[in-house]
């Protein structure tokens, strides 16, 4: 009887031991069978209509052709693995092995001195965005910035830089902007932003953003031009401003540790694939931007793009906001993310 009970018991132990091991190596049990393929599960809250929806498919594509029967790539659109906050964690959990959302969805998780990559006019353009990016040392800076919360950026997709969409009117200066409440993501920097900006900054979940803007609630919304074409946000808001006063990338995002995890070759196909598709999405939703604008126009919106000496108004009026910045992260980090500028 008592040697029955040792063995119950040492059973017991075994299993719990057995369950500690597995859920210690939760990240790379998700993504890596041990006979199988390594399964790669990207969760994202963009429509499977978006292009970045598409060459996230298409990687699973670029994958198999390079490396045959070693990877199996699943995509889940319309937040089906979660909202953003959902798919944040899960990164670290091994629910999701990547994920992409904008930029402030990873850096509210990572610290401030990864905040800096939203700066006021940093990057005042697309062909600035990617130079600064991918040529100048911003993507090497933001996984600096990003390491100690054990994240890793792989690539970025474009998202397009952010606008203004307002019901009411045309915002060419802060005089313009004064008493305006702008709808914005709840973000600390996005509020100083749009404060030196003129405005009212409203931060509100995106639910309630397309009923806020029909009824009044809101005066306008700061986005990317994509999401005002793919919500039809033009037929209620039909002012659109064209501030690029910030970048607005998706960063492709996955667990430090899980790809460090990998064998050194499958690690350099992925990121390969990562880096071909990411790179002919931001062609794409480039492209698509001159297609959103002409669609506005030609169902009676009223588009405007600032001068130079309106921008320099606006990027005189944001000067506090890198003060602002400067106390969080320090001289030096500011000076680092200025140096990527082209």
């Amino acid at each position: 009887m008592k040697k029955s009970k040792w063995l119950v018991l040492a059973l017991v132990v075994t299993l719990v031991m057995s369950c500690m091991v597995g859920c210690g190596n939760n990240e790379k049990a998700v993504s890596e069978s041990k006979d199988g393929p390594i399964v790669i599960r990207i969760g994202h809250t963009d429509s499977s209509q978006r292009s970045t929806h598409k060459w996230s498919e298409a990687l699973g594509e670029y994958l198999e052709k390079e490396a045959p029967g070693k990877f199996k790539v699943e995509v889940y659109s319309d937040g089906q693995l979660g909202d953003t906050p959902d798919l944040v964690s899960g990164i670290k959990i091994g629910t999701v092995t990547m994920m992409f959302d904008l930029s402030s969805a990873i850096t509210s998780a990572s610290g401030p001195a990864s905040t800096c990559i939203d700066l006021p006019y940093l990057y005042p353009s697309f062909e600035a965005w990617e130079k600064g990016t991918f040529e100048n040392g911003g993507l090497e800076l933001f996984n600096e910035t990003l390491k100690d919360s054990g994240y890793y950026c792989i690539d970025m997709y474009y998202n397009g830089m952010r606008q203004i969409i307002s019901r009411d009117k045309i915002y060419k200066t802060q005089s313009d902007l004064k008493g305006q409440k702008v709808r914005i993501a709840q973000n600390d920097l996005n509020i100083e932003i749009w404060k030196a900006m003129g405005a009212n900054p409203t931060p509100m979940a995106w639910g309630e953003v397309v009923t806020s803007l029909s009824q009044g609630q809101i005066n306008a919304l700061d986005h990317s031009l994509g999401v005002f074409n793919d919500f039809n946000l033009h037929e209620i808001a039909p002012h659109v401003t064209l501030t690029n006063h910030a970048s607005s990338p998706f960063p492709i995002i996955c667990s430090r540790d899980w790809i460090e995890s990998l064998d050194p070759a499958d690690r350099e196909v992925l990121e390969a694939g990562v880096k071909e598709v990411a790179k002919k999405q931001r062609a794409e939703e480039y492209a698509k931007e001159k297609e959103y604008i002409k669609r506005f126009k030609d169902e009676g919106a009223e588009v405007y793009e600032l001068s130079a000496d309106e921008i320099k108004a606006f990027e005189k009026a944001v000067e506090p906001v890198y003060d602002y910045q400067r106390k969080l992260v320090g001289d030096e980090m500011i000076e680092k993310w200025l140096k990527t500028r082209p």
